[in-house]
């Protein structure tokens, strides 16, 4: 008997389904490297992330330009993916998991938006990768957390909330790192608290439609729910 989906394959489901993205990103496994791979690939090497998570667990999305395209790979550092399968989300979100889960949607968000860009030969920006990760954590922890089932009870998604936005102070080297990533988390709560206010079949069309839009075009949506 085979087994179901990975972690990984069901969140990106998740993902496409809802912006009905078209990454072309097949067998996502293929595009994760652990310690071993980051030492291998990158050995003597310094690492530029393209992508690099504000969670403090390492994880960075690597994107670089090459004679045949485009290439990209997700870094997982072995620690997190020994969290995730020590406490499977797939079993419940809590204080064991919630940081690590949190950071694999974040570097696997990245890598389709990357993918789909590159596909239809869009650009995008840091501002913009970081803006459609902080919706889209939200929006899969949330269906996690509540076990695919109704919407989350305001005691959870204050919880939720905490975790994903007000617990931990943006990570960055330099100032415009962080303004860069509280910009983000700001502009992702107007969208979720605008969407939250809506039908559901709405809520959906109005989460398609940001993942459509330019990073301005974003902005003027989160703009327009919110008014």
């Amino acid at each position: 008997m085979t087994g179901g989906p990975s972690l990984l394959e069901s969140v990106q489901s998740l993902l496409e389904r809802t912006y009905r993205m078209r990454s072309g990103v097949t067998n996502v496994g293929r595009f994760v490297i652990g310690d071993a791979g980051l030492r291998i690939l990158y050995s003597g090497r310094t690492i530029v992330p393209t992508v690099e998570a504000s969670s403090p667990e390492g994880a960075k999305t690597l994107v670089r330009e090459g004679s045949h395209g485009l290439h990209a790979c997700i870094y997982y550092p072995d620690e997190l993916i020994e969290r995730l399968e020590t406490h499977p989300p797939q079993r419940g979100v809590d204080e064991r998991n919630v940081d690590e889960f949190a950071t694999l949607v974040e570097e696997l968000d990245h890598l389709l938006v990357v993918a789909e860009r590159a596909r239809e030969e869009r650009p995008t920006s840091l501002f913009e990768l970081e803006l459609h990760a902080n919706v889209s954590k939200h929006l899969v922890l949330a269906r996690f957390l509540s076990r695919g089932g109704s919407a989350l009870g305001a005691r959870r998604s204050a919880w939720l909330r905490y975790h994903l936005f007000h617990k931990s102070a943006p990570a960055g080297e330099h100032e415009s790192v962080r303004e860069r990533y509280r910009d983000a988390s700001r502009w992702a709560l107007k969208l979720l608290d605008a969407a939250a206010r809506q039908p559901l079949a709405r809520r959906v069309d109005a989460l398609r439609r940001f993942h459509a839009a330019s990073a301005a075009g974003k902005l003027e949506l989160i703009r327009a729910l919110s008014g």
